[in-house]
């Protein structure tokens, strides 16, 4: 086994199939938070969080994960591992700048910290181009590098089915929610230097899907292509297949998206992410 852990924050939802592939993978887990119980986030999948929030009618926290669940996921550097940490974007968590923080308890040791300027799947292909490259032997400071370019050349959009969630996690104002409800505006979101922005807003959902999928032709060559979604497996089916038709060579996933993203983006959440080939 290499001597180089990957280590990922739970919004990647990385598969346990993919976890027991890699014992040199690992997961830091978010805090999902309802009224007075809390989850590490893999405990808790998102139709369950959906399925509370509509009985209890209280609207979840997160938080991110403790320092001491960074310093065990940090431990094997003790023994002359190198670590490299891939966090969800630092826009939308602080989970990053805890992982910095572990790190500088570690003095010496061979820890990067890498914001991957995204979330979900877009976490795990840059998990996949690591360990793939530190069973080719690849040195932890040329991996680092490497995803650090992939973070730069990825692209994530989100298409909300409501913007209820949004609004009480006090990312978008009660008269914007209004607006967008009277008027059925159906907001497309990026994420720019990991945080959220309207790309653009549309009048259907419809119109906004054909909208996400527009965005792929400005971007030339693609690595690859992720459909995540929250409890909308129709709809990212119908993305999936339309995706997959408009682009034949180039890798297209579907994938659905942790507890964490879903308390703070709501039943039915669309998302596309991607990146365009860099060298």
């Amino acid at each position: 086994m290499s001597n180089i852990h990957i280590v990922l924050d739970s919004t990647a939802n990385v598969s346990p199939e993919i976890l027991s592939l890699y014992p040199n993978l690992h997961v830091v887990p978010l805090k999902v938070i309802l009224g007075d119980s809390v989850w590490n986030e893999p405990e808790l999948c998102t139709a369950e969080l959906f399925r509370l929030v509509r009985e209890q009618g209280i609207h979840p926290r997160t938080s991110q994960p403790a320092p001491g669940d960074f310093a065990l996921a940090f431990a094997p550097a003790a023994d002359g591992a190198a670590i490299i940490m891939i966090g969800v974007a630092g826009g939308l968590s602080g989970t990053v700048n805890g992982a910095l923080a572990a790190a500088r308890e570690f003095k010496g040791r061979e820890i990067y910290v890498i914001d991957s300027c995204t979330s979900a799947i877009g976490m795990v292909k840059m998990a996949e181009a690591a360990l793939a490259m530190a069973a080719a032997g690849q040195p932890a400071s040329t991996i680092a590098r490497r995803l650090q370019t992939m973070a730069d050349a990825t692209h994530t959009l989100f298409l909300p089915d409501s913007l209820e969630y949004l609004h009480k996690g006090g990312r978008i104002g009660g008269a914007a929610v209004l607006f967008g409800s009277i008027l059925q505006i159906k907001p497309i979101l990026t994420l720019c230097a990991g945080k959220v922005q309207v790309l653009d807003k549309v009048r259907t959902r419809t119109r906004a899907l054909a909208r996400m999928i527009e965005e792929l032709n400005k971007y030339g060559e693609l690595a690859y292509i992720g459909i995540a979604h929250g409890e909308a497996p129709a709809v990212a089916r119908e993305v999936y297949d339309a995706v997959k038709q408009q682009y034949p060579g180039v890798p297209v996933s579907l994938t659905s998206i942790g507890s964490c993203l879903g308390a703070h983006l709501g039943p039915g959440i669309i998302g596309l992410i991607f990146q365009h080939k860099c060298e």
